[in-house]
């Protein structure tokens, strides 16, 4: 892909689109924020953990919560000497210190508020690459109003990090950047440890783009990032391959048990791609029709730029299939917090519809236009 990104025009874009975000966003969660708000789903535990880190200067969580394992043993990870480390990316938590000193509780609102504004100029910077400066906006602001992700202006969530990182990474391996791409995408794994898949996939696009050198730049850059994950398990855990999500805790017949992730993608695919799609408060097609350019588009992709659609049909494919076989796919306040990275991939395509739509009623509007035929008609 030859990306046409830079320029002063291109940076007064992509501010604009972060403006707008931030402004209607932040609005929207004015009107709409409560104390509450942080008391819901996994919200506490990320921020028992920033006042951990702040207070205790570690992330053992004992000190933070209130009750025992049976409590919060689904929610932690039990390490090595007994701490009760978070089950949960440590990236958001880390990067939320700061605005919480500065801020108070509100500074997590803010954090989420910023990193949604930003996540908006991802997906620009994504569409830009293969479209003009208008539809790359209009597609990464429909993206967040005409996705679930308008509903996301005050939630406290690492999902929305951990896809804006990828975004980046994905970014950078689109433009030919190899080192910088590959260390993104190991942070990426390091944000959401799901992400580890983007690499794979990534790889190939590199090798095929740019043979052999590209990938080994690109592997060796994300060696860092990665390294720094394996030796964190094992000092928490006791073992490299040990993530924070093998080590949960749940009540089994009266009695503790360890238990892993890992077993719980054993969900049949006919059962959870329907509710993934069509489920009223979770699926894609009811709380993101705006999806339904990215079809199109994708269309339009692969005849202009057909290894790039192929990473993002097989990507997101790969992703919806994934998570489809997740127990607790559903577990999410609305929409489906596990899929945004599809709403990332379908930033370029949804651009490409854009604007190829707004092409189209050009035309219309100059056929239809009083005397365009009798100019044609002259001019013959």
């Amino acid at each position: 892909m030859t990306p046409a990104v830079g320029g002063t025009e291109d940076r007064v874009s992509v501010l604009a689109v972060f403006l707008v975000a931030v402004a209607v966003l932040g609005a929207q969660a004015a009107a709409r924020y409560r104390p509450e708000m942080y008391f819901e789903g996994d919200c506490p535990y990320y921020i028992s953990t920033t006042f951990s880190i702040m207070h205790d200067f570690d992330i053992d969580l004992r000190n933070q919560l209130v009750g025992g394992l049976p409590v919060h043993g689904r929610q932690i990870a039990l390490g090595r000497g007994g701490q009760w480390y978070p089950k949960h990316s440590l990236l958001m938590p880390v990067l939320a210190v700061p605005f919480y000193a500065l801020f108070g509780m509100p500074g997590f609102a803010i954090l989420g508020l910023l990193i949604l504004g930003t996540l908006a100029m991802a997906f620009f910077c994504l569409a830009r690459l293969v479209t003009p400066r208008l539809p790359s906006a209009a597609a990464a602001l429909l993206l967040i109003a005409g996705t679930f992700l308008r509903r996301y202006d005050y939630n406290i969530t690492p999902d929305l990090l951990a896809a804006l990182v990828a975004a980046l990474g994905l970014f950078l391996l689109l433009r030919g950047r190899d080192l910088g791409g590959g260390c993104v995408l190991g942070v990426a794994v390091f944000a959401k440890l799901t992400n580890l898949f983007l690499l794979p996939f990534g790889w190939i696009y590199v090798f095929l783009c740019r043979g052999r050198r590209g990938l080994g730049r690109s592997i060796a850059a994300a060696t860092v990032p990665l390294a720094f994950l394996l030796l964190l398990n094992q000092v928490l855990f006791g073992s490299p391959l040990i993530t924070s999500y093998d080590r949960n805790v749940l009540s089994q017949d009266g009695s503790l048990t360890v238990v892993s992730h890992r077993g719980q993608f054993d969900r049949a695919l006919w059962e959870g791609l329907p509710g993934m799609l069509l489920d009223r408060d979770h699926g894609l097609i009811p709380t993101s029709p705006a999806l339904w350019l990215a079809l199109p588009g994708l269309a339009l992709m692969w005849r202009s730029h057909r290894r790039e659609a192929a990473l993002t049909i097989v990507l997101g494919e790969f992703y919806l299939l994934l998570f489809a076989t997740y127990r607790y796919w559903a577990t999410t306040r609305y929409g489906n917090r596990f899929l945004i990275l599809l709403l990332v991939l379908a930033a370029a395509p949804m651009a490409l519809a854009l604007e190829w739509a707004a092409a189209r009623l050009k035309a219309w509007v100059s056929a239809a236009r009083p005397g365009s035929r009798t100019v044609a008609q002259s001019g013959s």
